[in-house]
């Protein structure tokens, strides 16, 4: 009797068991971030042969444009004019530290600037007019100033400032004058430096330097390397450097700048801290004939990135007498004071790419780096890991002639930029022959979009990595 009660009990105490059921919000991709594309494009007279990229448009009679393409959904944002015939562009900081001002140096002697916006009826242009004569092609921006290239004045613009001021106005001019030749006619081709870095270099070499189809001659004096402190913009160094220099990169700790030398097919390296040349031993690795400082590399580097972190530099060698170009892959790690590993300067691999590559772009994992080969209208996927190219990545043909669509050419890409990304990365890419942005999706090295732009195409810019 009593066991039966307690059975009982047990059964009226309600404490059954209950299922529950949690509801579970679906998982979704993660959002890609908030960063924009900038293609600059030609309105006409496009030189699709150019052999620098501030060559493509330096021909043009009306005004060239600006697409800002959104990296999320592949879409073309706004549309703006820029002056007559771009040359070159570049991504400036704004008063936050953000990448949102673009500034285009234009054939017409005029500076471009706008301020990154998907509102199109606040997307106004400003122009600022530079000296007689200026002849600007490239720039570079920091945190204070925005220095402009002037071949026709043989000079540095100083402008104030690239930190968000919309048309802002040379106010300082800088001579480039080489010691070894003080008389010659300096042509500047480069700037190089980061937003933050304490100097800069100018990149020049005499006028009478480049044959008149634009080849490098192999005789006369090297280039000219112009230190330019940034806080009070006076020259500090003018360092020698190899035939016809044509691009630079700094390290982002600023420790060391790698000036590519066309016509020697050398990299000089500058100790950018000490504002000397680089005269380690390594440099050299060997070879008989190579000036201290300078690494020899392929025939006409013409780009070149830097993987940070894994202290790579990547330099493209067009090899015009070769049937591929080349792609260098340098060390360049450095110790904890600053000094020169064991290992700087010395050749990890040379990859063979595409014919007569252009351009060069270092995803920010360092898995990949990134060529479009201008010669074949390619892009070569090369893995960091393996030294190899993994992939080559064909772009879409275009009409030879609007008279008969149905005879296809291929086109020759001359400017790439590669960003890291969730689900995937994007790399995108500009041909001077052709109105179409090419973006590559990084999940599987294929073409995930092709957007129609206004004009064709010169450079390709990121506002961040």
């Amino acid at each position: 009797m009593a066991s039966g009660l307690l059975f009982a009990s047990i059964l009226g105490c309600g404490d059954l068991f209950r299922p529950i059921v949690t509801s579970v919000p679906p998982v979704e991709p993660s959002a890609q971030p908030i960063k924009y594309a900038v293609v600059t494009t030609c309105g006409n007279n496009t030189n699709a042969s150019a052999i620098t990229i501030d060559q493509v448009c330096a021909n043009s009679t009306v005004p060239g444009l600006a697409s800002v393409v959104d990296f999320a959904g592949d879409t073309l944002t706004v549309r703006l004019n820029l002056g007559n015939g771009p040359r070159w562009a570049v991504i400036a900081p704004n008063s936050f530290g953000n990448a949102g001002y673009v500034y285009t140096t234009n054939a017409d002697g005029t500076i471009s600037s706008f301020y990154i916006t998907t509102q199109v009826e606040t997307n106004n242009v400003f122009t600022s007019t530079l000296l007689k004569d200026a002849a600007p092609n490239t720039m570079l921006s920091t945190t204070k100033y925005l220095y402009v290239s002037q071949p026709g004045r043989d000079s540095i613009g100083v402008m104030q400032s690239s930190n968000g001021l919309q048309a802002p106005g040379v106010f300082l001019e800088i001579p480039l004058i080489d010691p070894r030749n003080p008389a010659a006619a300096q042509h500047p081709v480069n700037l190089v430096g980061n937003p933050n870095t304490q100097r800069i270099y100018a990149i020049s070499y005499a006028a009478s330097q480049r044959n008149s189809d634009g080849s490098c001659s192999a005789s006369g004096p090297g280039g000219t390397a112009t230190g330019i402190e940034t806080e009070t913009n006076t020259p500090s160094s003018a360092l020698p450097l190899g035939l016809c220099p044509i691009y630079g990169v700094m390290s982002l700790d600023d420790r060391r700048t790698f000036i590519l030398n066309q016509g020697s097919g050398t990299v000089s390296v500058i100790d950018s801290e000490q504002n000397q040349i680089d005269t380690n031993s390594n440099l050299a690795n060997g070879q008989t004939g190579i000036p201290a400082g300078q690494i020899p590399v392929g025939q006409d580097p013409v780009w070149a990135d830097i993987y940070n972190n894994g202290a790579i530099l990547a330099v493209v060698n067009e090899q015009p007498n070769a049937a591929t170009g080349t792609l260098t892959l340098i060390n360049i790690s450095v110790d904890s004071f600053g000094n020169d590993s064991p290992n700087f300067g010395k050749i990890i691999a040379t990859v063979p790419v595409g014919n007569d590559p252009d351009s060069v772009s270092i995803l920010q994992d360092g898995t990949r780096a990134y060529v479009a080969n201008h010669g074949d209208g390619t892009v070569s996927v090369v893995s960091l890991t393996s030294n190899t190219v993994t992939k080559t990545v064909s772009l879409p043909q275009e009409p030879c002639t609007a008279s008969n669509p149905n005879v296809l050419c291929t086109i020759h890409p001359i400017s790439i930029a590669a960003t890291t990304g969730t689900p995937t990365g994007k790399v995108y890419v500009v041909s001077p022959d052709t109105d179409i942005l090419t973006i590559i999706d990084t999940v599987d090295d294929t073409i995930g979009a092709n957007l129609q732009l206004t004009g064709n195409g010169i450079q390709v810019r990121l506002t961040s990595p």
